[in-house]
């Protein structure tokens, strides 16, 4: 194998592309100082692999090595080196015959790597050069200068060429890879320890809460399984209660409607029998009122008849009977007026008796309209009773939830629950109150501190520290009252703030709380303002700056600095939702008990009003039958006084016939009208005797219905009666089933029909009963559990066991490459030892050749640790007897390392080496020598040599010359002297 050419491009000097064929003997480039002969073996260790700018004679980054420019070239973008390979003898154990290492830099700095034009990283062209005797820094490569570095550097950096001559690179570099897979296994087991140490110190507390967990979930299936069955089956007959109430409601209903028309038919036959008794006894009176008139006027018939006969018979007084005719005159005269009187008494009582029957009818109207409020108010009282009920166990379950703490963590659980710390108030988020407008303000402003513990002071909070320490319950954070400070927002700001629409106020204003805990509250809300939307909250926030905190009615966030936060709100349950709800439920069920209250007082008022209309009405009636009564009264009064009218009229008549002389006539016509009423007389008799017989009757028959009606009316308060209970009955049935369908819908996510199903009651109810009230025993003295326990201690416990098993694949994984570096050391040290022994023969045959004598030796600094020994050389010219090398001459030490590097090519064949005037120091004799020994390596090994030196010229094949004919650029020549030994 040997280096067929070298390919630049832009690298240093050689702006225009070089192309330097190779054959497998000796090169020489020569030129003058300056020209860029050196630039060569720059460009070879660079596409190598070289990092270091330096030690390409760079100042700067890598970026220098690019052709810079001149007075009349532009600088280049790119640079790049390529080296072909001739590996037809397969030395570079690859399938083919020839190799292209390639290496670009950008102007940009970025490197770029390629094998046979093949993109790929540097580590690859490293791994396939390796213990090849070819690399950046290897034996084979000596730049200018570097010769005297081989003597002079330290027997520790001296030992790498041997490294590289023995071939043991490979090995070293394996082992420093399994040295830093060790350190990392290392640091894997420290992490996994450090983990499975927090695991052990997680893994009791949580198998605890698991163990508690697992107790709690056997005793809520058992209680869920007895329960759902029992609210089925209580579903199930409570349904049939309900639906034998209604049943019950609706016979009842039917009943009523019965009785309720029975009732009707019997007030209507009772008022129907009035109206024919009123009729009758109407008849009765009027006709004994004729009865009596008859029997007067007959009596009276009589009497006159027997007075005129009487008269008759006497002896006439003209003036007697005169002034007896003016007495009766003014007598009719005055009962003339009193009848007008009467008359006018009687038009008053029947516009009262008017009067009296619309009051009456408007006083049943309101009675009527007082019974259907009445209904209607005792209806809506029944609503409001089981609006209220249900309210009330809705309440219950939010307390219960607020008791259990919501969405607390299971550690500030255990810290708030414990009775023996001191000093521990609650958390923020519990004791703060809020309108409901701004509840989801809040919940978003304290959604990462509303679990915050406030506590009297510090010692109180290093106390329940150190309580969740000791027993592993996790973290909580706490804000001591003595040294929390409150915050608040600047003046300046502040201005700006209130003269903004967008502004609705500071959250620590806006909520209310215990003023005890005001530098907390400021401290947590002082800063964080409230806006309408995202939109209003944006322009607020340009306005101040970002310098706060803004969050929205709707539970979206501006944060300082102008990030946004929102999207859909946060599902879970929070303390503060949960109390608003309570307050909320509160609320209405103070106005429903404030709205029964009213609705009873109206109930209450209805009835005292119905009482007072049913008097009033009572009143009305009995004045009417007053009034009747007087009517009856004054239409008796007025009779009497028609008939004593009648009675003047007649004797007035009689006494003018008696005073016209006519007494004959007279008595005739009174004869006939007293046998006219008497005839009269019989007949009125006769129609009362029946009168008086059917009007006995009837009062039987009115009586009967009275007594009917009023059993009828018992019955019928006694169906209102128990219709209201059955009623109320049904609302507090309805009211239950509705609860156990809630609690079977809200908390099992079951229907009836399903839970009757699937959940079957197999033991007695009240056994049921019994177990589930065991149950719920039992989960009261579990008390607060943390149901993620199980899953997390399932997880934590799998990856305690993983970690554990990692753990001994990783004390494994040691062992093995424990055991790999040990057999790798024992490999190095045996070829170390076979290469050192090796070179250590060339060395001192070398050193006798090119010096003509003497003696040189090489020494391990410390034989026992091969691993680590340097290597110190003892060489002594001769005719000179020297104890160190740094007692040669210039020449010597060069002729000295030059021997150095030819013993090891005698043992370790490279393909090529590049040596940059390396015989620079020697004399002409000594150059000779230089030149001679090279023809040992003939073809052997190539060499690519810089130099001044013209002996050194003679012993070339080839020569390539450099020069710089145009400013700052490079330029190549060739010359082959194989065929022109005249031209040296």
């Amino acid at each position: 194998m040997y280096l067929k050419e070298i390919v630049t491009s832009g690298f240093k000097s050689f702006a225009d592309k070089l192309q330097l064929n190779l054959d497998g003997k000796v090169t020489c480039i020569v030129g003058p100082n300056g020209s860029g002969k050196s630039n060569i073996v720059d460009a070879v260790r660079w596409v190598l692999g070289e990092q270091s700018v330096k030690s390409l004679r760079g100042d700067g980054s890598m970026t220098d090595v690019i052709f810079s420019g001149s007075k009349s070239r532009n600088p280049l973008n790119v640079a790049s080196v390529e080296l072909i390979f001739d590996n037809t003898d397969h030395f570079l154990n690859v399938p083919y015959t020839e190799i292209s290492i390639k290496r670009k830099v950008y102007r940009s700095g970025e490197n770029e790597y390629y094998l046979n034009n093949e993109k790929c990283r540097l580590k690859d062209i490293t791994n396939l050069l390796l213990d090849s005797g070819m690399g950046k820094e290897s034996y084979n490569i000596i730049s200018q200068g570097e010769v005297d570095k081989i003597l002079s550097n330290s027997s520790q950096d001296r030992r790498i060429i041997f490294e590289e001559a023995s071939g043991i690179l490979k090995y070293k570099k394996r082992k420093e890879e399994a040295l830093r897979k060790l350190d990392r296994t290392h640091n894997n087991l420290d992490r996994v320890e450090d983990i499975i140490k927090e695991l052990e110190m997680q893994i009791g507390p949580l198998k605890e809460q698991s163990e508690k967990a697992s107790e709690y979930l056997e005793n809520k299936k058992g209680l869920d399984q007895y329960e759902v069955a029992l609210l089925a089956y209580d579903i199930e007959n409570f349904h049939q209660e309900l639906e034998s109430k209604v049943e019950r409601k609706k016979k009842l209903e039917e009943e009523y409607l019965t009785l309720s028309n029975d009732s009707t038919t019997v007030d209507s036959k009772t008022l129907e029998h009035s109206n024919h008794l009123r009729k009758l006894e109407e008849d009765q009176r009027k006709w004994q009122q004729e009865l009596l008139q008859v029997t007067e006027e007959k009596e009276k018939i009589d009497s006159e008849r027997k007075l005129l006969k009487e008269r008759s018979k006497t002896t006439k007084e003209e003036e007697k009977i005169k002034e007896e005719l003016r007495t009766l005159l003014e007598k009719k005269e005055s009962l003339q007026g009193r009848k007008t009187i009467i008359i006018d008494e009687l038009q008053t009582i029947k516009e009262k008796t008017t009067t009296l029957q619309e009051k009456t009818q408007n006083l049943e109207k309101n009675v009527e309209s007082l019974k259907s409020k009445r209904n209607l108010l005792t209806s809506n009282y029944s609503s409001l009773d089981q609006e209220k009920i249900k309210n009330h166990n809705k309440l219950k379950e939010l307390q219960v939830e607020l008791e259990q703490g919501v969405d607390l963590p299971n550690s500030v659980r255990k810290v708030l629950s414990n009775h023996n710390l001191t000093g521990i108030y609650n958390t923020i988020g519990n004791v703060l109150q809020v309108e409901e407008k701004y509840v989801t303000a809040l919940n978003t402003a304290i959604q990462t501190n509303k679990n915050y513990v406030i506590t009297k002071d510090e010692e109180s909070a290093k106390k329940a520290i150190r309580y969740l320490k000791d027993n592993h319950l996790g973290r909580v954070t706490f804000f001591p009252m003595s040294v929390i400070k409150e915050r608040s927002i600047d003046y300046e700001t502040l201005g700006i703030l209130k003269n903004s629409p967008e502004f609705l106020g500071i959250m620590s204003d806006l909520v209310t709380y215990n003023r005890e805990y005001d530098k907390i509250i400021k401290n947590q809300l002082g800063t964080v303002i409230v806006s309408e939307n995202l939109d209003a909250a944006t322009r607020l926030a340009n306005k101040i700056n970002r310098k706060y905190k803004i969050v929205t009615l709707e539970g979206d966030q501006v944060n300082i600095g102008g990030s946004l936060t929102g999207g859909s709100l946060y599902k879970g349950r929070s303390s503060i939702l949960v109390k608003q709800e309570i307050e909320f439920i509160r609320k209405k069920i103070e106005a429903n008990e404030q709205e029964t209250k009213d609705i009873s007082l109206q109930i209450e008022e209805t009835n005292q009003e119905r009482e007072h209309q049913e008097e009033n009405l009572f009143k009305l009636s009995k004045e009417k039958v007053e009034l009747e009564e007087k009517e009856n009264s004054k239409n008796q009064e007025l009779k009497e006084m028609e008939n004593q009218l009648e009675s003047v009229n007649s004797e007035y008549e009689s006494l003018q016939i008696i005073n016209q002389n006519s007494v004959s006539e007279k008595e005739k016509e009174l004869t006939s009208k007293y046998h006219e009423k008497s005839t009269y007389k019989e007949q009125l008799e006769s129609k009362l005797k029946n009168v008086r017989d059917e009007i006995s009757e009837l009062k039987q028959k009115i009586d009967h219905n009275q007594a009917e009606d009023k059993l009828l009316r018992s019955k019928l308060k006694q169906i209102e009666k128990e219709t209201q209970e059955i009623e109320i009955n049904i609302s507090r049935l309805d009211v239950k089933v509705d609860a156990m369908l809630t609690t079977l819908s809200e908390e099992y996510e079951l229907t009836f029909e399903r839970a009757k199903k699937e959940y079957i009651l197999d033991i007695e109810p009240e056994d049921a009963r019994k177990k589930v009230n065991s149950y719920r025993a039992n989960i009261k003295r579990i008390g607060m559990v943390n149901l993620d326990a199980i899953s997390e201690y399932e997880k934590v416990n799998t990856r305690y066991i993983y970690l554990n098993n990692q753990k001994e694949d990783l004390l494994n994984a040691e062992d093995t490459l424990l055991d790999i570096m040990n057999e790798m050391d024992d490999v190095m040290k045996e070829e170390f030892k076979t290469t050192f022994e090796q070179i250590q023969v060339e060395f001192q045959k070398v050193f006798k050749e090119l010096f003509n004598g003497g003696t040189a030796n090489l020494r391990l600094t410390n034989p026992d640790d091969l691993l680590t020994t340097g290597v110190d050389i003892i060489a002594s010219p001769p005719g000179k007897k020297l104890t160190t090398i740094s007692l040669l001459s210039g020449g010597e030490k060069t002729l000295t390392a030059i021997s150095l590097l030819f013993a090891i090519l005698n043992v370790r064949k490279v393909p090529f080496c590049l040596f940059d005037e390396v015989e620079a120091a020697l004399d002409e004799a000594n150059v000779s020598q230089f030149g001679k020994y090279l023809g040992n390596y003939k073809d052997k090994t190539q060499f690519l040599i810089i130099t001044h030196k013209k002996k050194t010229m003679e012993y070339a094949n080839t020569l390539y010359g450099i020069t710089m004919q145009e400013s700052g650029v490079s330029k190549l020549v060739s010359v082959k002297l194989e065929n022109h030994q005249d031209l040296i």
